[in-house]
């Protein structure tokens, strides 16, 4: 029975969250909502900082593409939310090729500036764009419409949720274990033994980027749905900071790491409500614990004590010296 429930945790997960959905308030349906929203966009940044081991810290600026694109095509054109949805995702995944071509070229420490730089220019561009961003104004969102049904409360966007969180979980999946899947990760292990093997390192770096940025711009899009109204204070470094922290919390190379993330990051925020002002130092200080005390995540400690299953690519625990079996010892027949 324990095997059972292990095994199929993420199927649980959605089977509860769609249960508790009944029984909420508009407020607390709004932070099931959001948290929905950031587990789509912690997956996206999971696979590229997880599974491909790429430090790139531009998700922020992805998610705000997904956002804009997504509120503009309704608005301007009044395109429906089914079409403004994927086109909100591959905008995005267009950016990310572009950022990502010139990105591989470096990597470690100065990819992480190069993709914060990225970000910088983004929301210069968010707030001085002003005829088609609003500026620092921000511009309002539509409420989407299937069938001449308006979704215009949170009880009623969860459904539209809700089901692209679940299809963007199975997209994951798959691509974790496609062969993909498995590029990303002999990469993250080792670029030269990754190029040994024949696997374009180059290419599945730009793969890494467009599909990462594409979960991202999905994740803006429905972002923008839950808050009717978006500007770029939506999209700052506070945003990129949660987004790492749920990662690293959650369990990076990990699927069930970014529920767990998204899931405590979301509801942190309402716990500390009282503390506004210390909500980024308290953010800071959880990621240095967890990095230092708990690289693997909560989702890695869960695994190491058979609570989670053992997934497929995760990283393996960090072994101390003390604990490595000592190399035999050999004695001489004299």
């Amino acid at each position: 029975m324990l095997s059972a429930l292990r095994n199929n945790i993420l199927p649980l997960f959605f089977i509860a969250i769609f249960a508790i959905s009944f029984t909420t308030d508009a407020y607390s349906q709004y932070l099931i909502n959001l948290m929905l929203v950031y587990v789509v966009v912690a997956q996206g940044l999971n696979l590229i900082l997880g599974f491909a081991g790429m430090f790139a810290f531009a998700h922020g600026a992805f998610m705000a593409i997904g956002a804009y694109v997504s509120a503009l095509l309704m608005n301007e054109l009044g395109l429906p939310y089914a079409v403004a949805l994927p086109m909100a995702g591959l905008s995005a995944a267009a950016v990310g090729c572009v950022i990502g071509i010139p990105a591989i070229r470096v990597s470690g420490l100065y990819l992480a500036m190069v993709t914060m730089g990225i970000s910088e220019i983004v929301q210069w561009v968010l707030r001085h764009w002003k005829p088609v961003t609003g500026g620092t104004d921000g511009i309002g969102v539509a409420s989407p419409s299937f069938f001449g049904f308006e979704f215009s409360d949170d009880f009623q966007s969860f459904h539209i949720i809700f089901v692209v969180c679940a299809v963007m979980t199975i997209l994951a999946q798959f691509v974790v274990r496609s062969r993909l899947g498995r590029a990303f990760v002999a990469i993250r292990e080792g670029e030269i033994a990754a190029q040994s093997s024949g696997i374009n390192v180059a290419r599945t770096k730009v793969f890494a980027f467009a599909i990462s940025a594409f979960y991202a711009g999905i994740g803006g899009s429905l972002f923008s749905l839950t808050q009717h109204y978006i500007n770029p204070e939506n999209f700052n470094l506070y945003q990129m900071i949660m987004q790492f922290c749920m990662v690293i919390v959650g369990g990076s190379a990990s699927l069930v790491g970014p529920f767990i993330g998204a899931a405590i990051l979301t509801w942190l925020p309402e716990l500390l409500r009282s503390a506004q002002a210390f909500q980024e130092i308290g953010f800071g200080l959880l990621l240095i614990v967890f990095v230092i005390f708990m690289p693997r995540g909560l989702a890695g400690f869960l695994i190491d004590r058979n609570i989670l299953p053992r997934e497929r690519f995760s990283r393996a625990p960090r072994v101390e010296p003390e604990q490595r079996a000592a190399p035999p010892v050999t004695v001489e027949r004299t």
